[in-house]
């Protein structure tokens, strides 16, 4: 459990360093500073629910909550960015009993890694 933890929490840093150097000349810039909010916020939260996967997969979904308000605010390349990021985190749930949680960890963070390419570039 530990390493999916330790994953999750590491997808979120890597989207909120991205986001962070990102931020700066957008138009949509509040939205893109909300972005980085969120993800700070889920960051968190998910390291404060170490050892509780409820409390770790209710974050999530908070995020991914939190990523599709934002999406409909946003226009472009911003809004299909936020979607994405959205809708993957919205996929992700932690159930220790699936004999497949690995692969699912692995599918995530690669989606979550693409997803944030795109919200970075949306943003710069």
């Amino acid at each position: 459990m530990n390493i999916l933890k330790t994953s999750l929490a590491l997808a979120a840093a890597s989207v909120l360093l991205s986001l962070t150097a990102a931020c700066g000349s957008s138009a949509q810039a509040s939205v893109c500073q909300d972005a980085t909010k969120a993800f700070t916020d889920y960051s968190a939260k998910a390291g404060a629910s170490a050892g509780n996967l409820e409390n770790l997969n209710s974050a999530t979904a908070d995020l991914a909550s939190r990523l599709k308000d934002l999406s409909g605010q946003a226009d472009g390349d911003l809004k299909t960015a936020l979607a994405g990021m959205a809708d993957s985190w919205a996929s992700f749930k932690i159930d220790i009993t699936d004999p497949a949680a690995t692969a699912k960890l692995t599918e995530f963070t690669t989606k979550a890694t693409q997803a944030t390419q795109q919200l970075a570039a949306a943003c710069s």
